[in-house]
């Protein structure tokens, strides 16, 4: 039998995906350890639910606390012949425990299986998200460490470069490897508890095998103010556990000469990597004082020959430096080494080469009261409020204001007198560094120095459905460190547009926004739809597009899905709507219009359909598609909210409907029965609506009525007056 050992402290959410796993294993053989240290959570419910579902035992610290005594107390109330730590924020994918047991025999006394490391939940995870082992945050000068997963020391130590990343997670142990040699975690240690442990496993254990089937995954959080795991605390936190687990862990290793050399490479890598950044950059006088003479003590023992690899020179001199116990010296050949780093950073990467250029260059240069910089969805085009902004801006002032527009390529149609940059040129940095305003419809990048003086207008791209950022409970986007950047990029907003009050109301808890600096003004983008002359400039528009005056159109904009993603801002789309069947339909009525967000990097070939279809995504304005759209079909998109202004019918194509809402991202409405338009599962569904398209608006009047007195109230079409007025003035 095998004794899995959980322990928990907080967050049902983890735990309940945690015990799910357990429930899911196919091999039944086992007992289920839940120690309990001093939760505020109620899991009386979680208990219910899988006491006869996973054989569960639960067991509370009384007057200890932390997960070193909690896995003590599994390890005294397990009953098995095999022990398996899990903790309560991670959970098994697959067979994970069987697949271990596979490979055991009575002379092997430990087994491990891979470890995937994501921030997703067990019901938005597969096996090829996230990383192996988590090693890809060593550092851009490190080279990548490639191991042989057989081999136990190379896999279960050597990988890891950080004492941080050790741990006895992932695999299987025979109990009496414990009992036996007296391992047990230090219960005076809150961090780095594992280090120590696992080197007397390995050194102890008469034989390793492994199983690369069996996954481990590692969820981290994403929450760090609100939800920190244990590895989130900052380092000034650990540091004291830190020597003592390395103290205890050489200590441990005995004549091991692997291990031991493995330990120094790791304060090696520690004291060039991370602690010359605190000793350059902290306030905290520990560094340079009492956590340099400990450093200091420790790094007296490693073996020259440990520093013969991936050190440089100057990196070796300063850990000899350490080891004499020289800081002044240390810290001389520190400065080298962070100005070596610096130059090299320089070189290779010609955003980090603008950006010191920008802080010693056009930081010191005089900030011109009447620049104005607009950049919408990261430099992609010229659309949304930054777009209207602007129209109006010139309107009204003229050549008061200089204007300069961002934008990444191309022919990207511009009215006006403006000026234009690419993304992170050093003539972004020129202009971004010198303009009093900023005005921006997205998250701003972290890397541009902001003047104290400079004004930053957020203008957002919509009203929000989906959950945003702390509204949300997890995150299944391409970074898992988006909640802690995004509150970042927030402080630096001095105004942030709302177009209802449900929006202001909103944006004061996603993005954790003072209501004081939101302008419930309504959104500029949306103006012309209430502009005298939108007809004729619909006209024009679908000229533009070659659309025939005599067909009607269906604009269809999808949003992107959270967990189908190449990396941060970039994802795929899998297109489940049927335009086969919608061309036999409805081609000699309609054209169908597709809008993909921009987010989605996919091309799709929409070239066998021939005329029944237009590809919009790379049209520039969304407005203009808006006015020439007789419906709309979406999903999870804010572009209705937009679109209600016109008051046309609206469908719901909400085919993934139970994961978008449960696992993903979460609703603000209740899309059943606040929307203006019915929520459509199959592309029969879709075929009918659109067939019946006037019975549907009937059917949906009141509720459309409702609808836009609640989130169209503030549009009027002088939006961008009122938001110029304001900032500008």
């Amino acid at each position: 039998m095998v004794s899995i050992i959980v322990t928990h402290k907080k967050d049902t959410l983890y735990l309940k995906d945690c015990l799910e796993s357990i429930a899911e294993q196919q091999f039944k053989d086992y007992e289920t350890i839940l120690v309990v240290d001093h939760t505020e959570d109620n899991i009386e419910p979680l208990i219910e639910e899988f006491k006869d579902k996973i054989n569960l035992k639960v067991f509370y610290l009384e007057d200890k606390h932390g997960v070193s005594s909690a896995r003590n107390l599994g390890l005294d109330k397990a009953t098995g012949e095999y022990v398996y730590f899990l903790d309560n924020d991670d959970y098994l994918y697959g067979d994970s425990i069987k697949l271990l047991l596979d490979v055991m025999d009575e002379d092997t006394d430990m087994a491990y299986g891979r470890m995937k490391h994501t921030w997703f939940q067990k019901q938005a995870f597969n096996d090829s998200q996230g990383d192996d082992d988590d090693n890809n945050d060593n550092g851009a000068d490190d080279k990548k460490v490639i191991y042989d997963f057989n081999e136990p020391y190379a896999n279960m130590l050597e990988k890891y470069r950080k004492l941080d990343k050790i741990t006895v997670l992932s695999a299987i142990y025979k109990k009496s490897l414990f009992t036996d040699n007296n391992i047990r975690f230090n219960e005076k240690q809150t961090y780095f508890s594992d280090t120590k442990v696992l080197v007397q496993l390995l050194n102890n254990a008469k034989n390793i095998k492994s199983n690369e089937e069996s996954v481990y995954v590692k969820r981290h959080h994403n929450d760090k103010a609100k939800n920190p795991a244990i590895s989130q605390f900052t380092r000034e936190e650990t540091m004291p556990d830190y020597f003592v687990a390395y103290k205890n862990a050489i200590k441990a290793a005995g004549t091991n000469e692997r291990i031991i050399n493995h330990l120094y490479y790791i304060l090696a890598k520690f004291v060039v990597k991370e602690y010359i950044m605190k000793m350059r950059w902290s306030e905290d006088d520990r560094w340079r004082n009492e956590f340099f003479t400990e450093l200091a003590t420790l790094a007296k023992d490693i073996n020259n020959k440990v520093l013969k690899d991936d050190f440089t020179h100057a990196e070796k001199a300063m850990v000899k430096s350490m080891k004499h116990n020289d800081f002044a010296k240390m810290k001389k050949k520190a400065m080298r080494v962070l100005f070596n780093r610096k130059i090299v950073k320089m070189i290779k990467n010609p955003r980090v080469r603008n950006k010191t250029i920008t802080l010693y260059v056009f930081n010191k240069m005089k900030l011109k009261e009447n620049w104005v910089v607009f950049e919408s969805f990261m430099g992609r085009n010229c659309s949304g409020q930054p777009k209207y902004v602007y129209k109006y801006l010139q309107e009204a002032y003229g050549d008061k204001y200089k204007c300069i527009w961002v934008v990444d390529r191309k022919g990207v149609e511009i009215p006006g007198k403006h000026k234009t940059c690419k993304r992170f040129s050093l003539k972004y940095y020129y202009y971004m560094n010198r303009s009093k305003y900023w005005v921006n419809n997205m998250r701003q990048p972290l890397s541009i120095p902001r003047r104290e003086e400079t004004v930053m207008l957020a203008t957002w791209h919509g009203t929000p459905l989906k959950r945003l950022v702390f509204d949300m409970d997890d995150v299944h986007s391409a970074n898992p460190r988006y909640k802690d950047i995004v509150f970042k990029q927030t402080r630096a907003w001095d105004y942030l547009l709302s177009d209802n009050p449900f929006s202001t109301e909103r944006f004061q808890s996603c993005f954790r926004f003072e209501k004081e600096k939101i302008l419930e003004y309504g959104y500029p983008a949306n103006d012309p739809m209430y502009a005298p002359d939108r007809e004729e400039q619909a006209a024009k528009i679908k000229e533009k597009l070659g659309i025939p005056k005599d067909k009607k159109v269906i604009l269809y904009a999808p949003t992107w899905r959270d967990d189908q993603f190449y990396e941060a801002g970039q994802y795929g789309f899998e297109l489940d709507l049927d335009v086969n069947r919608l061309q036999e339909e409805f081609g000699d009525e309609y054209v169908l219009l597709l809008r993909l967000h921009y987010f989605i990097v996919d091309q799709l070939d929409l070239s066998k359909y021939g005329d029944f279809t237009v590809d919009g995504s790379s049209y520039d304005d969304i407005t203009d598609l808006y006015l020439i759209s007789d419906m709309l079909i979406t999903d999870y998109s804010s572009v209705f909210f937009d679109y209600a202004n016109l008051k046309r019918p609206v469908l719901y194509y909400t085919y993934d409907l139970d994961k978008y809402r449960d696992v993903l991202r979460g609703f603000y409405l209740d899309m059943e029965k606040d929307l203006p338009g019915p929520l459509l599962l199959t592309n029969d569904e879709v075929v009918d609506a659109i067939k019946n398209i006037d019975k549907i608006k009937e059917q949906y009047k009141d509720r459309y009525e409702e609808f836009y007195n609640r989130f169209c109230c503030v549009d009027d079409g002088h939006a961008a007056q009122r938001v110029v007025e304001k900032v500008f003035k």
